[in-house]
């Protein structure tokens, strides 16, 4: 994991999971990035980040350790991993969490004849693997990332109708198709707030609400920064809305609105049409159209008790197909598949 995003957030968790399960596991990171740091935090073991030109210390640390499995989480991780295999008694996983596209590249053929398995973090990510790649189909496995759902406590459904968005302040998170609806329903519920929890990152803050300001629904949006705590956010909250354009490949933050008993209005991108149930968890509208958004939340809005069915069977879903333990397990059963399949088995 040479850098900090979801990519890291994904094998750190699970990491932790496996940990706890009992197996013996070590991060490779890059010493001193937020990677390298969290996975201390965590009491998970370190090594160095190796590089094709350097690769002696990791092969001779895969031999001294036993090590059974390599996952790589990043296409260069990935390259060192099936580099430093050869030869060796270990097998080679791939996990797959981003939403990049995958396409055949120079090596690709030869990287994964000698991947023994692929995990992917959604169905979609999965097929684009199988159609893309042509890999066999047993070699290519759907494992849904799990959240620790004992942390998550469902409260009651605040008095005043109250939105909430957690992501960063980002465009691809389409932040401003939801302040558009939002304008749209300001007549119909007068009563309406909404918050906004996240980070800048690549718009400023103030841009936003310069934006709420224009249409006139300035007063209704609360803009929080940074939350440390988010299921203490979601809580406060009516329903989840994920206005996204893009992304998505895990969406750990629709798991935290089902986990957290409320229903998800979310926009076809990624994996969200593969974990809302539409219309049964929550609703699903296209991406970039306000109107269509707008409608979606007025549905609910409308009808509190649907509302109030929709975030009990979300947090049944979230327990049923998005526990920790599953991802961990789930993810245990393909490594045992490649150790199987690479003859590394003793």
């Amino acid at each position: 994991m040479p850098w900090d995003s979801g990519l890291a957030h994904y094998a750190l968790i699970l990491s932790q999971e496996l940990k706890k399960k009992g197996h013996q596991v070590f991060v490779s990171a890059l010493p001193g990035e937020k990677p390298w740091i969290k996975a201390r935090r965590l009491g998970l073991k370190t090594i160095p980040l190796a590089t094709l030109k350097r690769l002696n210390p990791l092969r001779r640390f895969l031999k001294d350790h036993g090590i059974q499995v390599l996952n790589a989480h990043t296409g260069s991780t990935h390259s060192l991993a099936v580099a430093s295999a050869l030869g060796q008694k270990v097998a080679v996983v791939r996990t797959r969490s981003d939403a990049r596209s995958i396409r055949p590249r120079v090596g690709s053929r030869v990287l994964y004849n000698h991947t023994h398995r692929v995990i992917a973090a959604a169905d979609y990510i999965r097929d684009s693997y199988v159609k893309a790649l042509k890999l066999p189909t047993r070699k290519v496995v759907t494992v849904y990332q799990g959240i620790p759902l004992e942390q998550v406590r469902v409260r009651p459904f605040p008095n005043t109708p109250t939105l909430g968005i957690v992501a960063r302040l980002d465009p691809v998170k389409g932040h401003r198709y939801l302040l558009e609806a939002v304008s749209l329903l300001r007549n119909a519920y007068p009563h309406l707030r909404v918050k906004v929890a996240g980070q800048e990152e690549n718009i400023k803050q103030r841009e936003l609400e310069r934006m709420a300001e224009k249409l006139g629904i300035d007063l209704r949006v609360e803009f929080m920064g940074y939350q440390k705590s988010i299921p203490e956010v979601m809580g406060d909250c009516t329903l989840g809305v994920i206005a996204s354009i893009g992304s998505e490949a895990v969406s750990r933050v629709a798991l935290e609105w089902m986990a957290s008993g409320r229903p998800v209005v979310a926009t076809r991108v990624g994996c969200l049409p593969e974990v809302v149930k539409d219309p049964q968890t929550g609703l699903l509208v296209e991406p970039r159209n306000a109107a269509a958004l707008a409608q979606a939340l007025a549905t609910l809005l409308h009808h509190p008790r649907q509302m109030d069915a929709m975030g009990t069977a979300a947090r049944r879903r979230a327990e049923a197909c998005f526990a920790l333990g599953d991802f961990a397990s789930q993810t245990v059963d393909v490594y045992g598949e490649a150790i199987k399949e690479s003859g590394c088995q003793n």
